[in-house]
């Protein structure tokens, strides 16, 4: 061990209240640093892993492709894992021609990937097998059991189309699982095997799906994916109309950049806090070393050799201070993902937290990650490393003279201070403060960042709530709709326009709500999608939009959120009219949305598209369950202008004392309705209130923590402001000066600090928390709309400082009168 090493350790112990201050500060940093990505990666893990149990695992499918290039791709290393489907026939169902019922053959590996299961037997094996539905055999006019024989008319697919129709026996081995609404739309497949395929066509006939795990996806997110499916598909020859993503797993599993990139921001906030409240412990405790140095200087010690004393010491608090970080940031983070999983509301509708839940139980993650590990630990030393680089260079550039000379003052004068002809504790405090502006300014600083961060943070969840964002979910206590999606080439029928060719929400369903004891009232909603030209997607494509219904009674209510124009514009009587949500206008403002402006769409009306032009009558900014979305027109006139059943949901009222019977009944009904969900104002007021608690308590228990990190920079700084002062007050008192006129000049120092902070946090905090509210009303953030100023907030920072400020005055004159005053007058 050579001196340097030697002197820091050394310095290390002699310097213990500084360095546990440093501890502490570093430690807080390291906890902050480990427990955030814990707690993201962490959730994510049980997410995909959750995801993988429940979803078809597959990342995308390739359809109609040939025999040769199959062989190929199951070659390719481009692919992790390949599945295989087809349907090599059609059954063919007497007394109803039209039916479509595919005999389908799938691998092993499609099983795996699609999470295809019976609910008894097997799938088939050999030609002549078959695994089949009870409805299918019903639709069919057969009956069997497993391990009966049936016998099938079907036609094979050849590249002419269907072949001619044939027979065959084949010997149940399974049923698979039907829902009612595929037994209602006559909906069916039948499982068979790929030797039965072989049997009835030829190598170059068959064509197939495949579905397939992309190699190297891991860490990737769905944009590269979805290219990367796109370039092999392309390089196969596949067209772009048969390729097709598996855009649930794809979400869920590979996340959005803009995650990494809020970690990224959280953790460089992070590490500013930690480098600012580090630092400026360092500078304040360097003001008491400079002699020390200059007699190290003296002796011969070089500028390199003082830079690496000043580093070791710091690098030895690191090694002690960090690890506790760490380890106590990796507990808090494991814990914070286990409430938030445990605390999820769990439904039928939301399977996968309960599917979260099982994970964890079964602990089928690994919660502690190494690569967190290593980051905090890099990120923490990075931060302590450039809290010390200032430290390390003024250190190195004191030389013995100036070590002399030095009196810890900010900076040397041309001219003698002045004194005082009188003085008391008022000026001693002033001329103290003014000793050194840099360093008072520093604590000021570190303190009312986070004074400013909090009063930001309290304004925005002050102005977040459940009640508002209830009712722009929900509109009444309940609201059913249709439960449809676009672009989903494997489930064409949860489009809106097949929903409605055969629309479940009927007058009969709704009469069936209305009879239910408790409702008051059922509102009709209208709703047909449409798309624009005048607005972009950002493949360049028009922006597919939709237009709502209001009724007659919405629209009253409608006229209290005009902004612009009048509901009384003749042209939305006529159908000439639109209404538009202010929302449009802010998302693409290069689109003129003003009153009397055109607005160009294209309308879906069941397989036709119908241009149309609108004039803006009004914009509005109402709540989303009251327009349904950026364009709304009155109820009746939108349904007048198409053919297809529009009836897109029913919002129902329920009195008061009858809410949760009702809603339970309506529940059932709509359980029936495969195509069909239902949400209520209670479970979305309750989901807003759990979301808020999870900002809140996440919010402030980080701004704890870097409140602790100023507290103890102010700590220091008063400590070390008294210790560098022992001489001088101990002078004082000789003359005089009582014990209580020191502490109430530690007190009134104190008092400046906290004036200084208060100042930047509920001045500068509550304008930029202002500000904040603003932009997040602007671009609708957590339904914000209304302000509400953070009274309780703020008082209870302000009470905290305070009281903070105290403690710390009073904590450092106990210290100080553990000296005797001739001690003290001997320093």
């Amino acid at each position: 061990m050579n001196i340097i090493t030697t002197t820091a350790l050394s310095n290390f112990r002699r310097n213990k209240s500084r360095n546990v201050l440093i501890g502490f500060a570093i430690g807080l940093t390291a906890l902050l640093l480990t427990a955030v990505p814990t707690f993201l990666f962490d959730f994510m893990s049980v997410q995909f892993q959750a995801v993988g149990n429940v979803y078809p695992t597959f990342h995308g499918m390739y359809r109609d492709v040939g025999y040769d290039v199959v062989k190929e791709m199951k070659e390719d290393e481009a692919f992790e894992e390949i599945g295989l489907r087809e349907d090599p026939a059609y059954m063919y169902c007497e007394g109803d021609e039209d039916a479509v019922i595919p005999m389908v053959a799938v691998d092993d590996a499609a099983i795996r990937l699609n999470k295809q299961k019976l609910v008894e037997g097997r799938f088939p094996e050999k030609a002549d097998e078959i695994a089949v539905t009870k409805g299918l055999l019903e639709a069919m006019g057969l009956s069997g059991e497993i391990g009966d024989r049936i016998d099938v008319p079907f036609q094979p697919v050849t590249n002419e189309g269907r072949g001619l129709l044939q027979t065959k026996g084949f010997i149940i081995t399974g049923f698979a699982e039907e829902t009612e609404q595929s037994k209602e739309k006559g909906i069916y497949a039948a499982h068979v095997s790929s030797d039965f395929a072989g049997e009835i066509l030829e190598a170059q006939q068959r064509l197939y799906r495949v579905y397939f795990r992309l190699a190297g996806a891991q860490g990737k997110i769905t944009d590269v994916l979805e290219q990367e499916m796109a370039d092999i598909g392309e390089s196969y020859g596949v067209q772009k109309s048969n390729i097709v993503n598996n855009g649930e797993y794809l979400m869920a599993t590979y996340v959005d950049p803009a995650l990494y990139t809020g970690a990224v921001l959280v953790m460089a906030v992070i590490m500013i806090a930690g480098i600012l409240t580090i630092y400026s412990i360092y500078y304040v405790s360097m003001l008491d070393k400079v002699q020390e140095y200059g007699r190290l200087r003296a002796i011969g010690a070089t500028k390199r050799q003082i830079r690496k004393l000043v580093f070791r010491e710091g690098f030895a608090v690191y090694t002690m201070a960090a690890p506790a970080g760490i380890l106590l940031g990796l507990g808090i983070g494991i814990f914070t993902t286990y409430l938030m999983i445990q605390s999820a509301p769990g439904s039928a509708e939301n399977f996968l937290v309960e599917a979260m839940a099982d994970v964890w139980s079964k602990g089928e993650v690994a919660l502690v990650k190494w690569q967190v590990i290593a980051l905090a630990v890099a990120v923490s030393f990075a931060t302590v490393y450039l809290s010390l680089l200032r430290p390390m260079q003024v250190a190195g550039k004191i030389s013995a003279i100036e070590a002399i000379r030095f009196h810890n003052d900010e900076k040397a004068k041309k001219k003698q201070r002045a004194g005082y002809d009188e003085i008391n504790t008022t000026k001693l405090t002033v001329v103290n403060l003014g000793r050194n502006k840099k360093r008072t300014l520093v604590t000021i600083f570190s303190l009312g960042a986070t004074g400013i961060l909090f009063m930001v943070v309290a304004t925005v969840i002050s102005c977040m709530n459940p009640d508002v964002m209830a009712d722009e979910a929900v509109r009444g206590d309940v609201t059913v709709t249709i439960d449809s999606w676009e672009g989903d080439e494997m489930h064409p029928e949860r489009s809106l326009k097949n929903i409605q060719k055969n629309n479940p929400m009927t007058e009969a369903f709704r009469e069936q709500i209305a009879s239910i004891d408790g409702v008051e009232k059922i509102e009709t909603v209208n709703y047909a999608r449409a798309e624009t030209s005048d607005a972009k997607e950002e493949d360049g494509r028009p922006l597919q939009v939709g237009i709502s219904g209001i009724s007659d009674e919405g629209m009253e209510e409608l006229e209290q959120y005009v902004t612009e124009g009048s509901l009384d514009d003749p042209a939305l009587a006529d159908g000439t009219g639109i209404i538009v949500d202010g929302a449009y206008g802010r998302n693409f403002p290069e689109v003129g949305h003003e009153v009397g402006g055109i607005i160009h769409m294209r309308v879906e009306d069941g397989e036709d598209m119908i241009e149309k032009e609108f004039k803006v009558a009004a914009v509005v900014n109402a709540p989303n369950s009251l327009v349904g979305g950026w364009f709304s027109m009155g109820n009746d006139v939108l349904q007048h202008m198409y053919r297809a059943n529009l009836t897109d949901s029913f919002n129902v009222w329920i009195k008061e004392d009858k809410v949760q019977e009702a809603t339970e009944e309506i529940r059932s009904l709509v359980d029936t309705q495969e195509l069909l969900e239902m949400s209520t104002w209670e479970e979305e007021y309750d989901s807003g209130l759990t979301l808020i608690g999870y900002m809140m308590y996440g919010c402030y228990g980080m701004l704890f923590v870097f409140g602790l990190i100023g507290i103890l920079n102010l700590v220091n700084t008063m400590i070390n402001s008294v210790h560098v002062r022992y001489r001088e007050i101990g002078m004082m008192q000789a003359i005089g000066m009582s014990g209580q006129q020191t502490f109430r000049m530690l007190q009134m120092e104190g008092l400046f600090y906290t004036a200084g902070t208060l100042i930047m946090s509920l001045g500068i905090g509550s304008i930029a928390g202002y500000g904040t509210f603003l932009w997040a009303k602007k671009e609708q953030i957590m339904s914000i709309k209304f302000y509400h100023y953070p009274v309780l907030p703020a008082v209870i920072l302000a009470i905290t400082v305070l009281l903070v400020q105290l403690l710390v005055a009073y904590l450092v004159n106990k210290n100080l009168k553990k000296q005797s005053l001739i001690e003290r007058i001997r320093l």
